[in-house]
């Protein structure tokens, strides 16, 4: 009997050893020395849903001048993440979202949305955001200027020095002068590196008025000042011509709540809105104060992945809406599919078992009887440990995150 349990066990363990399978990347990247910024390569790095959207972990072997490749074993994956399911991009250079690639278009700058693999299949990279350069960070207090036209009421800028954030009074530029030409602005801030210093100015406190060509990168870093021209911008926004956007949309039916994510939000995940629902099902939403608007529904508020789908294709997503005011004042939508299926949620913590607070920036949950973890809102892991008693987090960030307690889940704000 004892040979025979020792043959099953080896068995099962060749059966699991010929489940793990290499998942190998490979791809064509640009080589462009007359576009150097954005055209050149020295380092590819890949992230994803396999590592949990850790940018500093994976860096490609360089066959020549143009392609990479990496292969890695998809027994190390993040739980539950598989070649079928997982998502990734590449990067120019390791640890930092400056160097993500874009994808090339007509006029303005666009990110790139998440790669879906496929086994065999080489990937092409455009362009980068910043190509990665191995020299020392060079922090600056820089002044720039802009010559807008004169139709120009309020301009911002955002950028790389701000993580860019959604355009707000802390990067409203000022008017300094009014010419023949137009309208100059003036802002002056302090960048931790202008060698990869990258900005846009935006005619609006929102994207929806972005300039219309891409991101500019900062001139000459030998200089503390940079002076531009932009021409053009998407929209350019009128205080005098603003208002609430009303959306009422139809639904699949069973979906259970439904969130709306947009260019008034600033693309930023922990803003993200929940809509009401109504008795026959459909979802209201309301965009505040707005001219115009890019949206798209979502869901499932824990994750990109869970777009609506776009019409006759349900595995792609759905390109942003548009609505401008006063025209779309009130208008009416149909989603006909979600691009996934939204889990179970997040149905909250046991209070009759749980006590979850938070102090000095950190989240606290007291009662903890086997396991406690925390993501942020996008779902990668921060921490993970197996244990009972007081679960108390490292210090964290202002902003929505998600705890898993013994199995548990619900989302917790820390101010």
């Amino acid at each position: 009997m004892k040979k025979v349990f020792t043959l099953m066990i080896a068995l099962l363990s060749i059966f699991a050893t010929a489940q793990a399978a290499d998942v190998v990347f490979n791809v064509v990247v640009p080589q462009d020395p007359t576009k150097p910024n954005t055209h050149v390569t020295n380092q590819v790095w890949i992230v994803g849903s396999f590592n949990d959207w850790n940018n500093n972990q994976k860096q490609l072997t360089k066959v020549d001048a143009t392609h990479y490749t990496i292969t890695m074993d998809d027994a190390t994956f993040k739980a539950g993440v598989t070649p079928a399911n997982m998502r990734y991009k590449y990067l120019s250079g390791g640890g930092d979202w400056a160097y993500v690639e874009k994808r090339d278009s007509a006029g303005i700058e666009k990110e790139l949305t998440d790669r879906w693999y496929t086994a065999g299949k080489n990937d092409t990279v455009a362009r980068w955001a910043l190509t990665w350069k191995d020299i020392a960070p060079l922090p600056k207090t820089v002044t720039i200027s802009a010559l807008v036209p004169v139709e120009v009421v309020q301009l911002y800028i955002v950028g790389t020095f701000n993580g860019w954030s959604i355009p707000t009074d802390s990067t409203k530029m000022t008017l300094a002068e009014t010419t023949i030409d137009g309208k100059i602005f003036n802002v002056t801030f302090k960048s931790s590196d202008v060698n990869k210093l990258k900005y846009k100015f935006c005619a609006g406190p929102a994207w929806d008025y972005e300039q219309t060509v891409g991101d500019i990168v900062y001139p000459d870093v030998t200089q503390n000042t940079a002076q531009h021209s932009i021409t053009a911008f998407k929209k350019i926004f009128d205080p005098t011509k603003v208002g609430n956007i009303n959306i009422t949309a139809t639904v699949p039916a069973g979906t259970q709540r439904a969130w709306i994510m947009g260019s008034h939000l600033g693309w930023s995940w922990p803003k993200l809105e929940e809509g009401v629902k109504n008795i026959n099902g459909t979802f209201t939403f309301v965009a505040k104060n707005v001219m115009s608007i890019e949206y798209r529904l979502y869901n499932w508020d824990t994750a990109w992945s869970h777009p609506e789908a776009k019409d006759g294709e349900p595995t792609a997503e759905r390109p942003n809406r548009i609505a401008n005011f006063p025209a779309d004042a009130n208008i009416a939508i149909t989603v006909s599919a979600w691009r996934n299926e939204a889990p179970n949620g997040l149905i909250g913590l046991d209070a009759n078992k749980y006590k979850i607070y938070t102090t000095n920036k950190s989240i606290v949950v007291e009662g903890v009887t086997s396991k406690a973890e925390l993501f942020d809102i996008s779902g990668r892991s921060i921490e993970s440990k197996v244990m009972s008693g007081t679960f108390r987090s490292a210090m964290l960030n202002a902003g929505l995150y998600i705890v898993k307690i013994d199995g548990q889940t619900q989302k917790v704000s820390v101010k």
